[in-house]
């Protein structure tokens, strides 16, 4: 999922395009989510996604009430505010990336392992996507050292392995980028995630296109 900006403050890449391999099934309002962020990104025409997001950032927050210890509820409450944040594109997205962060960190308390660590992903990209202090809380350190944590606990993971080409293409390292774009679009299909799936290989085809011509 690609955030397209308004604004250059949040010129986030990608981070609409949330999904995951996960390590152990997750519970049937989870898996709604799951569709219905999936639906919106990928069936909506852009200009309801914004009305859409907000009310599944609502939906999402009710099951996390719902389910305090459930380590995906948080997750997956801070994967539908980034994407939020992404359709609103404006100085307002802050405040749902600040509440998206805080929701990953608290997923990863409760379960560092959760969906083979997926939360690293998300955070590292946070991190490394929001602008640094004093406008918001970027940092390219903490970036890297969440995503190390992903590919380390999911070398194989579509998300983990195109943020961490995206990471690296900031930093202007197009070679070492190339090697994760190909990784991303090889990675294994996810049961019941086709959508997902399909919109995730088509964003790691564009992004290795245009590192190969940067290469070139």
């Amino acid at each position: 999922m690609k955030i397209i900006s308004k604004l250059p403050l949040f010129a986030f890449s990608g981070l609409m395009i949330l999904c995951f391999t996960v390590q152990a099934e997750v519970n049937s309002d989870i898996k709604q989510l799951q569709k219905e962020w999936a639906q919106i990104k990928y069936t909506l025409d852009k200009k309801q996604h914004e009305e859409s997001l907000e009310k599944l950032t609502l939906k999402a927050a009710e099951i996390r009430n719902s389910q305090p210890n459930n380590a995906d509820a948080y997750l997956w409450e801070g994967i539908i505010l980034s994407t939020y944040a992404g359709a609103i594109g404006t100085l307002r997205a802050l405040d749902a990336v600040t509440r998206s962060r805080d929701t990953l960190e608290k997923s990863l308390k409760l379960d560092p392992e959760a969906s083979k660590g997926a939360a690293n992903t998300y955070l590292g990209t946070l991190y490394f996507l929001v602008p640094e202090w004093p406008i918001g809380f970027g940092d390219l350190d903490l970036a890297k050292k969440y995503l190390d944590k992903a590919i380390a606990l999911n070398p194989d993971d579509i998300d983990a392995n195109l943020y961490y080409g995206d990471f690296l293409k900031k930093k202007k390292k197009y070679k070492q980028a190339e090697v994760f774009y190909r990784k991303a679009l090889s990675a294994p299909a996810r049961p019941n995630r086709e959508v997902a799936d399909e919109g995730r290989r088509n964003e790691s085809k564009e992004r290795l296109e245009k590192i190969l011509v940067k290469l070139n």
